[in-house]
């Protein structure tokens, strides 16, 4: 049965934009259920939802005219796909979606004998008939699976309680608000507060109230959804009585990861300044300890590099404290396995072998700033998307120098690196080693296997300048070496990428930015956009039609419903960009999508 109640939930939260809401009159879910609560999640109006939802880019995008032939294809091959299913089950998918109305909440509590119960919450507004009808299906397909019904009563309300073979599924509708749980014990606990305050609730757990707050629009605008979650305590519960998880919980201390008190975070859309904004907030214990104290942010200079192109679709930059990293490495690892055992397995399994001091030629020669950008090269594939990391160094000649040792001690590695040049730079692209086909392979294994071929990474690695490039493909390389000659443009000069800037360093104020991220959906989407065109895909659909008949209802709507051009969506797709701050609560990301002007 818990079964059951999980894929219900999930249905619910799927389809928090439905119908309008009338709010019920009833504390919020944060005040009905107790401080002890382990997770949470929560739509606070799915009308609002909705609502804010179509004032954003994507939202308008969805509503274009344009667009509208399009989507309403695909929603009817949705539609036609589960038109059986409707029949069978006996209620449609858009009376499933007409159910939330108002308030969506799920949240796990731990319970006395140690279980954990989920619990929902769903408001139904002035129309409840059709989670009643919904709940009376579930009960017919229960009885038939052998579940037993039975009733009870708790403070005068009618509780309904399904025991079957995998649990048991209690719900209630109580003030037109559906709750649900897989034990009877939390659903009286959350009834006997219905009417009553609670003394000790969610909403005064410190750990919940340090999430949220942290976690507003930025001019304290109200979050339409927002999360929680106390991780330890959560695993702690959940594997008490897993075997082996007494040795697992005594270990958590000594890595220190039992400092992560709390992880949560929110979603603001169409803000006054930004088509949406997004918190996560990592609380951490002070002083940090183990793991956690390995997490050494600096002060980052957000600007890109001069080897950074203007294209790409992803830009990232952090920069690291590497000493600090390595000692509080160090000093785990040594407290672990004895004073000076990390020196030592490095001596003897690294410097020994590649004949090089590990500490002194990488890891001090590390500057400590890290970029990493993400770029689809041309023409349009599944495998476009190219990544690449770039690693600051002190002395970039003698990495050089650290890289040709290892390449001489390792002779395996080298016969299997191939030596490139591209105008004045060079770079060691992998060579890719191809098992031959058997003689009698049909032509379908032949297709495959050249299909996989053409998908695989092709790791190349480098130094530029004063860093050290890894990627997966050689044209990413080559594209930086390009912007590092000055041949394509660079980010640094790009006009969206400064006004995001401008906008979270705003926003950062007087804090210390400890990473910063920047990316143009628009460039992702041409891709895709371009594959969703291809013939490929029409042959990849086709082929998968003939056994599927959801393929086959989309390869029909993509032949008489075309996707509109490119410049339709293009003008609704707008740059976004987040930073994280290292601060005394913990480690806080916000996330901002810029809003665009469709005129």
């Amino acid at each position: 049965m818990f079964r059951q109640i999980t894929c219900f939930s999930t249905l619910l939260l799927a389809i928090a934009t439905a119908s309008p809401a009338i709010a019920a009159e009833r504390p919020s879910a944060s005040r009905l259920l107790p401080d002890t609560t382990l997770a949470y999640v929560r739509v606070s109006n799915t009308q609002e939802f909705g609502e804010k939802f179509s004032e954003t880019s994507m939202g308008k995008l969805l509503k274009d005219p344009e667009m509208a032939p399009f989507l309403t294809g695909v929603w009817s091959a949705i539609t036609e796909s589960v038109e059986n299913i409707e029949q069978q089950v006996g209620i449609s998918l858009n009376e499933l979606l007409s159910i939330p109305n108002g308030e969506l909440a799920f949240a796990v509590v731990p319970q006395e004998d140690d279980s954990l119960a989920l619990v929902i919450f769903c408001d139904l507004g002035d129309r409840p008939q059709t989670a009643e009808k919904a709940l009376e299906i579930l009960k017919g397909f229960a009885i038939e699976n052998g579940a037993a019904i039975e009733r009870s009563t708790y403070k005068g309300t009618k509780i309904t309680l399904i025991e079957g073979q995998n649990g048991l599924l209690a719900h209630v509708i109580k003030d037109n608000t559906l709750i649900l749980s897989n034990k009877l014990a939390a659903l009286e606990d959350i009834l006997e507060y219905w009417d009553t305050p609670r003394e000790s609730s969610l909403y005064d757990n410190d750990k919940f109230t340090t999430i949220i707050s942290s976690s507003r629009g930025t001019k304290d605008e109200p979050a339409q959804f927002t999360w929680y979650v106390d991780p330890i305590e959560l695993i702690r519960k959940a594997s008490r009585n897993t075997p082996g998880s007494s040795f697992f919980l005594a270990f958590l201390p000594v890595l220190g990861v039992d400092g992560i008190q709390a992880v949560g975070g929110s979603m603001i859309m169409a803000t006054e300044d930004f088509d949406s904004v997004s918190h996560l907030h990592v609380m951490l214990e002070r002083p940090r300890s183990g793991v956690i104290e390995m997490i050494a942010p600096k002060n980052t200079n957000p600007t890109p590099n001069d080897w950074v192109p203007a294209d790409v679709t992803t830009y990232m930059t952090v920069d690291w404290d590497v000493d600090k990293t390595y000692n509080a490495l160090e000093k785990l690892y040594d407290s672990i396995t004895g004073e000076g055992k990390l020196a030592e397995n490095i001596d003897n399994r690294i410097n020994q072998r590649l004949m090089i001091d590990f500490k002194k030629e990488i890891i001090d020669n590390l500057d400590g700033r890290i970029t990493l950008v993400q770029w689809y090269e041309p023409p349009a594939r599944l495998n476009s998307q190219a990544t690449m990391l770039g690693i600051q160094l002190k002395d970039s000649t003698a990495f050089q120098r650290t890289i040709d040792s290892i390449l001489d001690a390792t002779p395996g590695l080298k016969d299997n690196l191939e030596k490139k040049s591209f105008a004045t730079f060079s770079y060691y692209q992998t060579i890719l080693q191809d098992r031959p086909l058997p003689d009698d392979a049909d032509e379908d294994r032949r297709q495959r296997t050249q299909r996989a071929r053409a998908m695989r990474p092709q790791p190349c690695f480098g130094i530029v300048g004063d860093f050290l490039f890894v990627t997966d493909r050689p044209g990413l390389m080559e594209h930086v070496m390009k912007t590092k000659r000055n041949v394509t443009d660079r980010l640094a000069d790009d006009l969206s990428f400064k006004l995001m800037l401008s906008k979270l360093q705003h926003q950062a104020g007087e804090r210390s930015i400890g990473m910063l991220t920047f990316s143009k959906p628009e460039q992702a989407l041409r891709m895709w956009y371009d594959m969703a065109q291809a013939e490929s895909t029409t042959q990849l659909l086709d082929s998968q039609a003939e056994n599927n008949q959801f393929f086959g209802a989309l390869s029909k709507t993509m032949k008489d419903n075309p996707l509109p051009p490119f410049s339709v969506v293009s003008k609704y797709m707008a740059p976004s960009g987040s930073i994280m701050i290292n601060d005394e609560t913990g480690i806080h990301f916000m996330g901002f999508s810029l809003k665009r002007n469709q005129e």
